[in-house]
């Protein structure tokens, strides 16, 4: 398998889809512990992402972990949006820019 910026916007492309369908759980499994809008929160967040990424295609799998990163850090709320934020900003920081 390659690790390509074509694998990345796939996969991002696949969690978006399975966080959307299951925001409810996600957010219902949030109130035990919390304020059981995990779910709502990462299913805006990344349908920003999706947006972000039809306004301006990433040039490479660097770019791709890059906006990810900022897109989850700035429309994502509660802790996820730091959390997710930081993890693809990492990502983007080990990956080869030529990738």
């Amino acid at each position: 398998m390659t690790y390509d910026k074509d694998w990345a916007l796939r996969w991002l492309n696949d969690f978006g889809e399975r966080v959307q369908e299951n925001k409810q759980l996600l957010s219902d499994l949030d109130q035990a512990i919390g304020d059981g809008d995990h779910g709502i929160n990462m299913a805006r967040g990344l349908s920003e992402l999706k947006k972000a990424f039809a306004d301006k295609e990433p040039t490479d799998l660097k770019d791709v972990f890059k906006t990810a990163g900022m897109t989850m850090v700035s429309k994502v709320g509660g802790a996820s949006g730091p959390l997710y934020g930081t993890a693809f900003l990492n990502m983007s920081k080990a990956v080869d820019s030529e990738t």
